[in-house]
């Protein structure tokens, strides 16, 4: 496994905060030491938990369309958080790993997809492939999505939506569904990260 530092960005779900993944992060690091992790609260308070914040405002028709005020929010994440984030530890954004649970995920999602410097890898937990994005670039980062298939939040039909959408636009991926999993984290699915992330690390 390459020793080069590599920097996880863990981005929190609606109506949740940083602080509701620093657990996973921390188990992480100690399951590889080279990681370091940072979790920070999105931009806007939450409109149905204001002691909660949100990535972006869901529509009532859960349509997830990839519209100009979520490029903003990304555009945004990426240039004046994730990108200072790096270059304080002087490392490249090839060395940044994008993970986010639901709204998280599909953020993790958008900001790979659409940004012209790749970080390493980005990570969806029970998340999605926002409708109408139109990937940047011709080499993607490398993706893992993760999904319970008994969700009721972000229903596994999204899940295998977002497989069609990069299936469609030939974009390799890593996937799996947990048969007994709903809107959560399990450890079964941290430990199957945490090989991801082991793995990706030593192919670079």
């Amino acid at each position: 496994m390459s020793n080069k530092k590599k920097l996880l960005v863990l981005l929190h779900g609606y109506g949740a905060d940083g602080n509701d993944l620093s657990p996973i992060g921390k188990h992480i690091q100690e399951k590889i030491p080279n990681i370091e992790f940072i979790s920070p609260n999105a931009f806007d308070k939450c409109e149905l938990n204001p002691f909660g914040y949100q990535w972006f405002h869901i529509d009532e028709d859960r349509r997830y369309i990839f519209d100009q005020n979520i490029q903003n929010v990304t555009d945004r994440l990426f240039n004046e958080y994730i990108k200072k984030e790096a270059e304080k530890r002087s490392l490249d954004i090839s060395d940044v790993i994008l993970c986010g649970f639901s709204q998280g995920g599909m953020i993790s999602l958008a900001i790979g997809l659409r940004s012209i410097e790749k970080p390493l890898a980005v990570i969806s937990l029970s998340g999605l492939l926002m409708n109408g994005i139109i990937p940047v670039g011709k080499q993607q980062p490398n993706i893992l999505m993760m999904h319970g298939r008994l969700d009721d939040v972000v229903p596994i039909d999204f899940y295998e939506n977002s497989k069609n959408q990069l299936d469609k636009q030939k974009i390799v991926y890593n996937c799996k569904s947990y048969e007994n999993l709903s809107h959560n984290i399990s450890l079964d699915e941290i430990e199957d990260l945490i090989n991801y992330i082991k793995t990706i690390i030593s192919e670079n």
